[in-house]
């Protein structure tokens, strides 16, 4: 007969791979809100009020954990696309990328934006500019 330690010890083993079972399958069904809820609350907070025009889209899940991923794909100009990343961890570390990549090539630049006057900045550098810029009658208004 086996040692009621030993019975325990099994008992309690299994009793923790179900509890961790279910709180990754939980955090696989909540991950793609959380991510875009998260994404939209720190855009707002970088970018101001007109953040709530974004459109995130959560990524696909890459880890079963707390690092939460979104994009949000702004526009196609002249050939080059625009889009932001969000991507915030656990820890409390966020972060926005704006990432541009051209169509017909393999170029891709990749900048942190750390305030919407930034991310003017980093558009000033793109094709874009051209069509949004208010000097040139391109912002609306």
């Amino acid at each position: 007969m086996t040692h009621p330690i030993m019975f325990a010890a099994a008992k309690q083993l299994v009793t923790e791979e179900k509890r961790r079972t279910a709180a990754r399958e939980t955090a696989f069904r909540t991950w793609a809100p959380r991510s875009v809820l998260a994404a939209s609350r720190y855009a707002r907070r970088l970018l101001g009020d007109e953040a709530v025009t974004l459109e995130w889209k959560a990524l696909g899940v890459l880890r079963l954990d707390e690092h939460l991923q979104a994009l949000a794909s702004l526009e196609t100009v002249a050939g080059q696309h625009l889009a932001l990343y969000y991507s915030g961890g656990g820890d409390g570390a966020e972060r926005i990328v704006l990432h541009r990549s051209c169509i017909s090539c393999s170029s891709q630049q990749m900048d942190d934006v750390t305030s919407l006057e930034q991310l003017g900045r980093l558009l000033a550098q793109t094709p874009a500019w051209q069509a949004i810029n208010p000097r040139s009658g391109g912002a609306q208004a």
